[in-house]
């Protein structure tokens, strides 16, 4: 009797912890943090009181094991075997089994769809947090962050309103996140919804998530958009509709003169080039292993060439030369074959899914994690905390998705 509640009680709150994840994500690391060990503590100690040590297979589980193993050879060459120790079990175990508990514990549609009012509560959040900061007051709420390279009307080149960030401390990592939570929202408000209200409901998220992308001025994200929206178009009639919508709306809003000077600077393209000059250098020093899980931080202050040199570190601002830096084009090899195994796996069962709301729900999160993707190889945002484990839960929904599809179609 007690096991069976126990039993109960921990699913209910394994749930919970999973939906407090993505909604605290944002604007709380520490929340998040602590739901994602209470999670996996819970989960634990189920299998412990059931004495079944299995992990229920998925797509994922061989391509996610050999993910990790290809990582493992990188600790030969590092030089700080401490912080690659720690980044092993913070930054990779913690995620996979982060996955694993949630593709076993999301296994019914009643907890998909909580998760994704969850989600979609702190959408509306971030949402009038984000317009907020950069049409009232100019900082965030939650933060108060300031919107990025706002400028005041007492200088000399006038007002001029910024970027905003949100809850975030820069623009591209609102980018990142609006990647992530717009296509669900999205391919489910033009494909599926069919209740007025839920649609209009994620009409309006969208809505709000795609007129502030545009306003973060981060150009990788509107590359990840743009490739994602023409795949829709290709498999969805009704994407060619939000297509033309998005030229009209997106053409005047470019052509104002003070975002077009930041739009086609070219200040942070030279940044990039430079960090990615300094990430190839410590990538040549071990190519195939690797520098050491974590390490490329530290050794970007020891191979850059400019007056910090020795003093500040930096990330790559391509977050697969970083990973190929760190843990060699083995480890990257392991990655990209989890990477391809997903888009497979997911693509495959989008085709097989016949319940709308799964299969538009599939569709979405798969689209927006390319789209995420595309944007990480100009940007940080697999190296971001919360970020990260967006992408993880991504990830874990999209497997629970098709569980839960092929389980009701059976």
């Amino acid at each position: 009797m007690i096991k069976e509640r126990f039993m109960t009680l921990s699913d209910y709150l394994i749930k919970w912890c999973i939906c407090a994840i993505v909604f605290a994500a944002p604007f709380s690391k520490s929340i998040s943090e602590i739901a994602i060990t209470i999670a996996i503590a819970l989960w634990a100690v189920r299998k412990v009181i059931d004495r079944d040590f299995r992990i229920r297979t998925t797509d994922l589980s061989i391509p996610i094991l050999i993910f990790v193993i290809t990582i493992i050879p990188s600790f030969v060459n590092t030089g700080l075997p401490l912080l690659s120790l720690k980044a092993l079990f913070t930054k990779v175990l913690k995620y996979v089994f982060l996955y694993f508990v949630i593709t076993e514990s999301m296994d019914t549609g009643s907890k998909l769809k909580d998760f994704f009012t969850i989600a979609l509560t702190s959408i509306f959040i971030i949402v009038i947090d984000g317009f907020g900061q950069y049409f009232y007051s100019g900082v965030d709420g939650l933060h108060s962050y300031p919107a990025f390279k706002m400028r005041p009307a007492s200088d000399c080149g006038g007002f001029f309103r910024g970027f905003p960030t949100a809850c975030f401390p820069f623009p591209n990592d609102f980018a990142a996140w609006i990647l992530l939570m717009f296509f669900p929202a999205a391919c489910l408000t033009i494909f599926d919804l069919r209740k007025n209200k839920a649609r209009y409901l994620t009409a309006l998220a969208s809505s709000g998530l795609f007129y502030l992308l545009f306003l973060t001025k981060t150009r990788a994200a509107w590359i990840g958009f743009a490739i994602s929206m023409v795949y829709l178009a290709l498999t969805r009639k009704k994407a060619w509709l939000i297509i033309r919508i998005v030229v009209a709306l997106a053409v005047p809003f470019l052509l104002k003169m003070e975002m077009a000077h930041y739009i086609f600077g070219i200040s942070s393209v030279t940044d990039r080039i430079d960090m990615w000059r300094v990430g190839w250098k410590i990538f040549k020093d071990h190519p195939v292993i690797g520098n050491g899980l974590n390490t490329f931080f530290v050794r970007y202050r020891e191979y850059r060439t400019d007056q910090w040199q020795g003093q500040k570190g930096s990330y790559a601002h391509n977050c697969y030369l970083q990973m190929a830096a760190d843990v060699g084009i083995v480890g990257l090899a392991g990655f990209l074959f989890f990477i391809a195994s997903y888009f497979f796996s997911a693509v495959r069962n989008i085709r097989m899914i016949r319940d709308p709301f799964y299969e538009n729900m599939l569709l979405g999160i798969s689209v927006g994690v390319f789209a995420f993707l595309v944007l990480a190889f100009f940007d940080t945002n697999l190296y971001s905390l919360n970020l990260a484990t967006l992408f993880w839960c991504a990830v874990g929904m999209a497997q629970a998705t098709i569980k839960v599809a092929r389980e009701n179609a059976a």
